[in-house]
């Protein structure tokens, strides 16, 4: 039986832009087993396809469909938008319903379900009869600090929440505590609310040993979005270079401009900035970095932290409840807990990579010991979870016969 993958979301798999979602929609482009096809309804990032139109293209080795229905460069994505219509969201919405008419006949063609990993897009791919799971990736629009205009529409993500909970055939959280929020919030869809964790592929990331020399380099890998807390990054390394002299360096991989924070200045000196990487060119970096760091204020799991750890890096980082089961004092790093006092955290988090280096530098931390704190987060087992959601899915709503046939025609 053949099926067909689906995924609606304003992005381009060939393009720059880097974050959780983005790496798990091109890990699931990547790791499509045979029995898929692959459609993607995105955003035309590098200015070459024609929109509305469908174009097939080739990607880490996979070939699939592609529809844009936006032409949106990745210059414009690099810093949150402060209106709504200057939102990737909202012009991407633009974009679905002007091509509306291509949009539909491409996923009315043959069987197909739909993977959306932002709530706003369930009620258009309810409105238009086909099955979908929603990925709920964070908690969307917590009452903290964020760039997003989510946190001036707060309701707007609730309402769509509600919606896609409703809608949804399957709706997945990232982390189990999402799960059993979402859970007493629904009651009766209780039964197709789950968890699927994200992931990392050891193939690209895996233990190699630290760096030889007395630097002691820490990385960061992601957006510069206020609720990731930037200024207190900078000033736990500000710290740590103040605690160890001149042999730190901080290596930042993404698109943000750090410059827009004040206290980047103390360590602008120490900093390389390493702009977009592949997730090869990730794991180049990491492999040249003793640990990384994280500050974020809400995550869901954070594809970086499970990066660094399958790179045998340890994490330093601020206390989330779902960092528990994967950064363990001793083995993989040190959470350090949430305090009112943005000095205070970054004073204790500075000492847990003092810590982090001499555990290093005699060999009580090595990079195999790291890495197996995230031997349960990988690709073959969390993703297989989704394609066997999409597979029961399509049986249900298609049968066996259409699926069949689906084979049929792609082997013509």
């Amino acid at each position: 039986m053949h099926h067909r993958l689906s995924v609606i979301h304003s992005f381009d798999p060939r393009g720059a832009k880097v974050g959780g979602l983005e790496t798990f929609i091109r890990d699931m482009i990547a790791f499509l087993p045979d029995d898929f096809s692959f459609l993607m309804i995105g955003v035309d990032a590098l200015g070459d396809l024609e929109i509305g139109k469908v174009t097939t293209i080739e990607f880490r080795g996979r070939r699939f469909e592609f529809l844009p229905v936006l032409s949106y460069l990745d210059a414009h994505a690099r810093e949150a938008a402060t209106s709504i219509r200057q939102s990737l969201t909202f012009q991407f919405m633009q974009g679905l319903l002007t091509h509306l008419p291509a949009v539909r006949r491409k996923l009315k063609e043959k069987p197909t379900s739909v993977d959306l990993q932002r709530v706003e897009f369930a009620p258009l791919v309810k409105a238009l009869g086909v099955p979908f799971v929603q990925m709920l990736h964070g908690e969307g629009a917590p009452p903290l600090k964020m760039d997003s205009l989510l946190k001036n529409y707060r309701f707007v993500h609730n309402v769509n929440e509600r919606l896609a909970v409703m809608a949804a055939d399957k709706f997945l959280c990232v982390n189990p505590i999402i799960t059993e929020r979402i859970r007493r919030t629904y009651p009766r869809q209780a039964h197709k609310i789950d968890t699927l964790s994200t992931w990392v592929d050891t193939k690209t990331f895996f233990p190699r040993p630290f760096p030889g020399d007395t630097t002691f380099r820490v990385a960061y890998a992601g957006r510069l979005d206020l609720f990731k807390s930037p200024p207190l990054m900078f000033k736990t390394m500000a710290r740590l270079r103040e605690k160890l002299g001149e042999g730190v360096e901080f290596h930042y991989m993404g698109t943000s401009d750090p410059h827009r924070f004040a206290e980047f200045k103390s360590i602008e000196a120490i900093t390389t900035l390493h702009g977009f990487k592949s997730a090869a060119g990730v794991s180049e970096v990491l492999g040249n970095a003793h640990a990384a760091i994280l500050t974020s204020e809400f995550e869901g799991m954070p594809f970086a932290v499970l990066e660094a750890l399958g790179c045998g890096r340890p994490i330093g980082a601020i206390h989330l409840p779902q960092l528990e089961s994967v950064v363990i004092e001793g083995l993989s790093g040190k959470l350090v807990l949430r305090s009112d006092s943005e000095d205070g955290m970054a004073d204790r988090l500075s000492d847990a990579f003092v810590d982090l280096r001499e555990a290093i530098r005699t060999g009580r931390l090595t990079p195999d010991g790291v890495a197996t704190s995230i031997r349960d987060f990988t690709p073959e087992r969390q993703l297989a979870k989704c394609y066997e959601n999409h597979r029961q899915i399509q049986r249900r709503r298609f049968g066996s016969e259409a699926l069949i046939a689906g084979t049929a025609s792609q082997a013509l």
